[in-house]
């Protein structure tokens, strides 16, 4: 797992199947801090891989800070971190090797061709991958065991299935065909699926955080947001698995350059930051009046909604071989008290029981005028309302229908007052 001394990571962008990536860089680490130089494809066709921080000019580039492992925020969003990192870390202790003890280029070539967006890394050390089921039951329970501690006998197979996945909850890659058969492969999905995400329940989530989960997206979709498809998996018993599109992968194992925010402006997901920086990072990076709405829109159904985990990681920019930059559609949408019941991005400085005033001040500032703000809080509210309709129909608990609801009505109460 070890890199040769002084051998540079070589970077490169896998867009299409079958074909040669595109050299995008080469990077080595100095005195704790990575040094990136890009490839003369990518500063021949200004191609903006990192879409803020660091344009495609010749010469060495160090990353601004060690934020992020000492990486540029960009390169530091294809590391695996919370149940990604937990399932790198079990596997590569089974080799005997101790991942803290890896240096971040170190942890990139674990990565290789197996993560997030269209980042490859070379030489890739990953391990070889051992599936050994596709019931996702096993899995579930098996992926409750390894957070709380236990030993899992499905553990290679988890980590093979993982990816490049982030956030806390348990989650595997899977492949879905027209017939509904499921499948798995190393890196990518076979031929003729389409490439999805499965996500398991966390020992601190509800018992049905699947149907909840659904019922979110379904409320999304009906206030106007652009969501990746999304379905519930049946379970042998109890409730189902949440399950959505990888919209990094948008078809025949075609790849997309996914960014996060936190990774586009290196502004770390556990800090506290603005949905005016969120907004403003958007106009940046693609330029498009309907995409600083689409963001907006998200921000209002997070506020309604109570979606308040709301940080730098759960957003994200999308490049396409072209160079082009949009905004990805919103993923990882549910109920979430947040820290200390605050969001991670606050609105005109208020995180805790943001009001309509803020949040229409704060769509003035970004071009968008009062009657139009005002209707995008009237669409989402309206969507919102039906959360008992959506619940229902995904099978949510009373017990949970009713602390939702119970949360969204504070939360309007909160955002109407004067």
């Amino acid at each position: 797992m070890r890199l040769a001394p002084g051998i540079p990571l070589s970077v490169a962008l896998g867009f299409e199947p079958g074909s040669e990536p595109l050299a995008a860089g080469r990077l080595a680490m100095d005195g704790g801090l990575a040094q990136l130089e890009w490839s003369r494809e990518v500063i021949t066709r200004a191609l903006a891989v990192s879409p803020i921080l660091y344009p495609p000019e010749p010469g060495l580039i160090a990353a601004r800070n060690r934020s992020f492992d000492g990486l540029h925020g960009f390169l530091a969003d294809s590391l695996p971190d919370g149940w990604g990192y937990l399932l790198m870390r079990k596997r590569l202790t089974k080799l005997n090797i101790d991942i803290a003890a890896l240096s971040p280029l170190e942890r990139l070539a674990l990565v290789g061709n197996h993560g997030r967006g269209a980042l490859v890394f070379e030489p890739a050390t990953t391990p070889a991958d051992d599936i050994a089921t596709l019931d996702l039951d096993a899995l579930a329970k098996d992926a409750t065991a390894l957070l709380t501690g236990e030993e899992s006998r499905l553990a290679d197979t988890l980590a093979g299935l993982a990816g490049g996945s982030g956030g806390a909850r348990p989650k595997v890659h899977v492949g879905f065909d027209g017939q509904g058969h499921i499948s798995v492969g190393q890196a990518e999905v076979a031929a003729g699926h389409t490439a999805w995400i499965v996500k398991f329940r966390a020992p601190t989530d509800p018992v049905d955080i699947g149907p909840i989960e659904e019922s979110y997206a379904c409320m999304a979709e009906l206030a106007g947001l652009n969501l990746s498809a999304h379905r519930l998996l049946p379970a042998k018993s109890g409730p189902g698995y949440f399950a959505t599109r990888r919209f990094d992968r948008p078809d025949s194992g075609r790849r997309l350059h996914m960014v996060s925010l936190a990774g586009a402006i290196e502004a770390p997901a556990d800090a506290p930051s603005s949905y005016d920086l969120f907004l403003r990072a958007t106009r940046a990076i693609t330029r498009r009046a309907d995409d600083v709405a689409a963001a907006f829109r998200r921000m209002v159904f997070n506020v309604l909604a109570c979606n308040r985990d709301d940080h730098t990681r759960q957003h994200a920019y999308l490049m396409d071989a072209a160079g082009e930059w949009r905004l990805a559609p919103a993923f990882d949408l549910t109920y979430a008290p947040g820290p200390g019941g605050e969001h991670y991005l606050d609105i005109e400085g208020e995180g805790r029981r943001p009001t309509r005033a803020q949040v229409m001040s704060l769509g003035r500032k970004h071009g968008l005028d009062t009657k139009r703000a005002a209707a995008v809080i009237a669409e989402v509210s309206a969507a919102v309302a039906d959360w008992p309709i959506r619940a229902r129909n995904a099978g949510v608990s009373k017990g949970s229908m009713k602390m939702v609801q119970d949360a969204l009505a504070k939360v309007m109460a909160d955002f109407d007052t004067a």
